[in-house]
């Protein structure tokens, strides 16, 4: 009866080495993913900074196309102001 024991420990033993063994090869297969997946993505990452360097270059082209006739007209017309109130006050002393 002890033997049959023994047998069932090392039966049930093993069964647990095995259970440990498939989180702990499935999580070095993840980190090998991983290492395999950082040349990749330095090359991809890069390529996507030169894009978004792109696109915010024409945003600031297109921002300033938009944004210097007005700010042409609001100088102009403060000037046209500070003109006139000079011109106003010098008549009124």
């Amino acid at each position: 009866m002890g033997t049959a024991r023994d047998i069932a420990l090392i039966f049930l033993s093993l069964e647990a080495l095995v259970a440990a063994l498939i989180p702990l090869a499935l999580l070095s297969a993840l980190a090998y993913g991983v290492y395999r997946l950082q040349k990749l993505a330095k090359q991809y990452l890069k390529l996507g900074q030169v894009y978004a360097q792109k696109a915010h270059a024409y945003v600031e082209q297109a921002s300033r196309k938009v944004v210097d006739p007005l700010i042409g007209v609001h100088t102009k017309a403060r000037m046209t102001t500070t003109i006139v109130e000079k011109l106003v006050s010098r008549r009124s002393r």
